[in-house]
C-alpha cells in the first residue's frame, strides 16, 4: 500500500516532514518517534514533544502532497492502529 493521504494513518509517520497546528504549539520540523499519545518532532536540532489530542498535524507526502489529520485519529499506540482501524471499518 502505497503511502496516500487516504491512507496516511495506517502507515508510519517517521520521517515524515510535519506542522503543528494548534493554539498552544507552532512547529514545524520531522517526525523523530511516535508513542501512544505523543509524537515527538525533531525541530532544530532538539526534539520537541506535542500530545496527539491536543493538536492537527500537517503531514508533507513525499510526492509533496499536504495531508491534514486531526491528533485524535492517531491516538493509539502505533503498532495497534492499523488492525484497530481496519477492524472498524467492517
Amino acid at each position: 500500500m502505497d503511502l496516500a493521504p487516504e491512507n496516511l494513518i495506517y502507515h508510519e509517520l517517521i520521517g515524515l516532514p510535519v506542522e503543528v497546528e494548534s493554539a498552544g504549539y507552532r512547529l514545524k520540523g520531522v517526525v523523530v518517534d511516535e508513542t501512544r499519545n505523543m509524537l515527538v518532532i525533531g525541530v532544530n536540532g532538539a526534539d520537541k514533544k506535542v500530545p496527539k489530542n491536543a493538536c492537527a498535524f500537517i503531514f508533507t507526502l513525499p510526492d509533496g502532497r499536504r495531508v491534514k489529520v486531526l491528533g485524535t485519529l492517531l491516538q493509539s499506540q502505533p503498532e495497534n492502529r492499523i488492525p484497530k482501524r481496519k477492524k472498524r471499518g467492517k
